[in-house]
């Protein structure tokens, strides 16, 4: 009889824990479950907002074909010639090959880049007087990047400042006292090793 009463007292606590042996699952378990619905909903639902794209209200319309709102590269093109020449690009320019400024550590940097030149400039004449100044920039260059330290070149922010720098110092050491040719600095090849 003491063993029948083990038995139903053993019986009631498997009812009450869930076990499979009691007929189904317990409050523990659905408490679980739930918890993994929630938590996946959840992530579902932030990384729908994360990858979603913008609503198109949002996005707004640029001037165009009257259809559909929309440029296409012919009109691009026909604009720019409307608006007279556009910038040429000057790419002759050889790398530059500089050690960094990290004591203890042999870093150096290699940097090639184009100029983006304004169409004020004739572009026949501005190869010419440019391959001509060339050593000149080349120096300055390697003389810059020598300063630079690790910290100096690593990010976005940091190679937009070296444009700005670059542009800036090769404007004023081709076009001292004069309009700035120089638009823009563009990386072709820009390696730290």
């Amino acid at each position: 009889m003491a063993k029948d009463k083990d038995q139903d007292v053993k019986k009631e606590d498997k009812e009450k824990t869930g076990s499979p042996a009691a007929g189904g699952p317990g409050l523990l378990t659905w408490l679980i479950l739930g918890a993994v619905v929630a938590a996946g909903a959840t992530g579902g639902f932030a990384l729908s907002q994360l990858l979603g794209g913008q609503d198109n209200a949002a996005i707004p319309k640029s001037k165009g074909t009257p259809e559909n709102n929309v440029k296409t590269f012919d009109d691009v093109l026909a604009q720019q010639a409307a608006n007279g020449a556009s910038p040429w690009i000057y790419d002759a320019m050889e790398p530059v090959l500089a050690n960094l400024d990290e004591p203890g550590v042999t870093r150096y940097v290699r940097v090639s880049i184009s100029l983006e030149i304004s169409p004020e400039l004739d572009p026949e004449k501005g190869k010419v007087f440019l391959e001509q100044r060339a050593m000149v920039l080349r120096d300055w260059m390697t003389t810059y990047f020598a300063g630079l330290s690790l910290e100096d070149v690593r990010g976005s922010r940091n190679l937009n400042r070296i444009k700005r720098d670059v542009q800036d110092q090769f404007n004023q050491l081709l076009f001292p006292d004069a309009k700035p040719f120089i638009r823009q600095i563009l990386f072709r090849e820009f390696a730290v090793q």
